[in-house]
C-alpha cells in the first residue's frame, strides 16, 4: 500500500512539471515553440491523461489513505498538509481531469493556433494542477 500512497503525489505533479517544462521551452525558444502547437498541445493532454490514469488507478483499487507532506517537503515541517486520498476525491480528480483533456481539446480545435496558443496550453496546465493540488488537500469526504 505505500508504494501506491506515494504515487498521489504524482497527480497534481505532472501537469505542473509539464507545464513548466515548456515554459522554459517558450522563454529559450519562443518564435520556433509558437509553431509546435500540436506537440505542445499533445504534451499537455498527456500530462492530464497520466494524472487522470493514476487517480483511476487508486480508485479502482480502493486505496483511501492519508499522506503527511512534511514528510516529503522539508519547508512545511511546521505546517500540518495532509493530502486526502478518498473515493470521493478521487472521483472529482478522474471528472476533473477528463473536463480538462476535453476543454484541451477543443481549444486545439477551435482556437486560431497564432501567438498565445502556447501561453494558453502552459496557463491551462498550471491550473489544472493548482485545481488537483487543492482537490487533494481538502478532505471532502468529510463535507458530503
Amino acid at each position: 500500500m505505500g508504494n501506491f500512497i506515494n504515487s498521489i503525489i504524482l497527480i497534481p505533479l505532472i501537469p505542473l512539471v509539464t507545464s513548466l517544462f515548456i515554459l522554459i521551452l517558450l522563454v529559450s525558444f519562443n518564435r520556433t515553440l509558437n509553431r509546435l502547437t500540436k506537440p505542445v498541445t499533445a504534451l499537455v493532454a498527456l500530462s492530464l491523461l497520466s494524472s487522470a490514469f493514476i487517480s483511476s488507478f487508486d480508485y479502482f483499487k480502493k486505496i483511501e489513505e492519508e499522506l503527511v507532506l512534511s514528510k516529503f517537503i522539508k519547508s512545511f515541517e511546521e505546517k500540518n498538509l495532509v493530502i486526502h486520498l478518498n473515493l470521493v476525491n478521487e472521483k472529482i480528480l478522474i471528472f476533473f481531469s477528463l473536463i480538462m483533456i476535453l476543454i484541451v481539446g477543443i481549444s486545439f480545435y477551435k482556437l486560431p493556433r497564432k501567438r498565445g496558443y502556447v501561453s494558453l496550453m502552459i496557463s491551462l496546465g498550471l491550473i489544472s494542477s493548482s485545481a488537483m493540488l487543492s482537490i487533494l488537500l481538502i478532505d471532502l469526504s468529510a463535507l458530503i
